[in-house]
């Protein structure tokens, strides 16, 4: 179900907004017909929502748009799009999230907790200790079930966007990916020679050096590749470097799969001012 979210001060008084991504044309000042059973039924029977309430429905476009409901039906509902705003969940930062393939119900908690932070994008990532039947949840079964996952916390942390998740690649091929999605990192439980922090700060001082002569500085993107049970072998490793991903440490405890991912995103988000 759909979490709810307080507006913010200068926006109309609307109370306690519940917010829903629709795959339908939204337009200011006209009506919108949503043709969503599942949808139509959550408005109804679970949240006991009538004619004259309001919701906000997003188009994955970075807009939210709030609609009065004017018709309910079994199978539809029409609505008055009477305002429209920039979504405020969105970070500056672009994360791309390498994930090295695990068990479902783990995965499931990196994308849930991933979206909720403001991870742009999940690559799902075949390595040497990943679990090899894992990789055909991701191609078939479970792929719309995460989908829904990603959907849900995403309207639950207020965001305007729908995060992407990719079909698995081999680990390679993530490492050709990483190093184009702007600074390439990967955690390793080793004995990486530097730290996440120290290169979000070198990161970070050379981006305020920039910014003082172009303050029109594109927003900062990182790669995050992290592994499965068993983290990444040596050579997955030695490999990462030859194509420039800069392997680094969380710190002297070792961090379940699923949480080092989490920690990471939240120290990139955090160092760059996104989770202010």
């Amino acid at each position: 179900m759909s979490k709810r979210t307080r507006n913010s001060p200068d926006q109309p008084s609307l109370g306690n907004t519940y917010r829903f991504f629709v795959q339908t044309e939204l337009e200011l000042n006209r009506e919108v017909v949503v043709e969503d059973v599942q949808l139509t039924h959550q408005l109804t029977k679970v949240l006991r929502l009538q004619v004259g309430s309001h919701i906000l429905l997003l188009d994955n476009s970075g807009w939210e748009y709030t609609v009065q409901l004017i018709t309910l039906e079994r199978r539809r509902f029409v609505g008055l799009v009477e305002g429209r705003e920039r979504s405020a969940g969105e970070p500056r930062t672009h994360v791309t999230l390498f994930v090295g393939i695990m068990r479902a119900e783990r995965f499931e908690w990196v994308l849930q907790k991933g979206t909720e932070l403001g991870v742009a994008i999940f690559v799902p990532v075949a390595s040497e200790h990943g679990i090899a039947n894992a990789a055909q949840d991701v191609e078939s079964r479970k792929f719309e079930r995460w989908q829904r996952i990603v959907r849900e916390a995403a309207e639950q942390a207020c965001r305007g966007t729908l995060p992407h998740i990719t079909r698995s690649i081999p680990f390679v091929s993530g490492c050709e990916q990483a190093v184009k999605s702007g600074i390439a990192v990967l955690l390793w439980e080793g004995h990486a020679s530097v730290s996440l922090r120290q290169v979000i700060h070198n990161t970070t001082r050379t981006m305020s050096q920039t910014e003082a002569v172009a303050p029109t500085t594109p927003p900062f993107s990182v790669a995050l590749m992290s592994g499965p049970e068993g983290g990444f072998t040596s050579t997955e490793v030695t490999t990462a470097q030859d194509y420039g991903v800069i392997p680094v440490t969380l710190g002297r405890r070792i961090l379940r799969a699923e949480t080092a991912p989490i920690v990471a995103t939240t120290a990139v988000l955090y160092a760059m001012g996104d989770l202010e």
